[in-house]
């Protein structure tokens, strides 16, 4: 059953807000850490492609979203029938168009690249890119409606598997009655996000560093912990913890103590009190980008 709607003028304002955020601490997220978590998403995705049905459409890299493109060469070399996305107005429905490696491209809405040919396939299976989501499978992307439209005006339902990063996953993103389920989502930490699985027990990060582990902290004491952080951290890196002060529903402080002194025992310490998988993750990221 669709869970109740938040009114879209309470939502729209929210939305536009969380993408902005979301957005700007993925940029914010270092190429080398990015590729890193492409990688680990694409090696738990290639097995479930293998027994897909084709077409199998996938998306060109855009804003640092998760990099597919190997999985797509690998894929096309195996035999199967690649295809990939084209926008040609806002609010109206993708079409898919076929790729290959070495194919003539050209350049769609956003400048974003698409085959440059007229031929159009139909995808059975779409792998669809995810600003953010929550656990019940429901996307927010960038606002223009293009893959809700896409979804609903098939004749035929497709497989549809979101691609996002661990990080962006939200408590809820307020699903409205236009908004589409995924039927999976595929993270660099799990191909197991699907329907029926989102009321189970909340991972438990203790044993990261048992002999820390004193009970969870809630977002206050989060936020404290953090604010040790937010003078010492490189202007670039800011938006990914803007991003975690928003998740936690707190303000950035406007000043921090000291920087501490062992960064590795900071997070060791951190780390295994956060519960929120998402928050989780942040912060995971946010220690690669001082530790890497």
């Amino acid at each position: 059953m669709r869970p109740a709607a938040e009114s879209w003028d309470a939502v729209k304002p929210w939305r536009k807000e969380a993408r902005a955020k979301i957005l700007a601490a993925r940029a914010a997220c270092p190429p080398t850490l990015r590729q890193g978590m492409s990688a680990a998403l694409m090696e738990r995705l290639h097995p479930l492609l293998e027994e897909a049905e084709g077409p199998i459409s996938f998306y060109w890299p855009f804003r640092g979203e998760p990099d597919l493109r190997p999985l797509m060469r690998t894929l096309a070399a195996d035999g199967f029938e690649i295809a990939l996305p084209v926008g040609t107005k806002i609010g109206e429905p993708l079409t898919f168009r076929p790729w290959s490696p070495g194919c003539a491209m050209a350049r769609g809405i956003w400048d974003i690249p698409i085959p440059a040919t007229d031929l159009e396939v139909t995808p059975q299976t779409i792998v669809a890119p995810l600003v953010g989501f929550d656990a019940a499978l429901y996307r927010l992307g960038y606002g223009g409606g293009f893959f809700d439209r896409t979804l609903a005006a098939r004749k035929r339902p497709a497989e549809v598997i979101g691609i996002g990063f661990a990080l962006f996953q939200l408590p809820s993103i307020k699903p409205q009655p236009h908004d589409i389920p995924m039927g999976r989502i595929v993270t660099e930490r799990s191909a197991g996000l699907k329907p029926g699985n989102d009321a189970a027990s909340p991972v438990c990060y203790a044993d990261e560093s048992d002999r820390y582990y004193a009970g969870d902290f809630d977002a206050a004491e989060i936020a404290e912990a953090l604010q040790a952080l937010a003078r010492h951290l490189p202007p670039e890196r800011l938006p990914l913890l803007d991003f975690i002060y928003w998740r936690l529903g707190t303000e950035p402080p406007s000043s921090g103590g000291s920087a501490p002194a062992d960064l590795e025992n900071f997070f060791a310490k951190l780390l295994p009190r956060v519960s929120d998988d998402g928050i989780h993750a942040a912060l995971q990221a946010l220690r690669a980008t001082l530790l890497t």
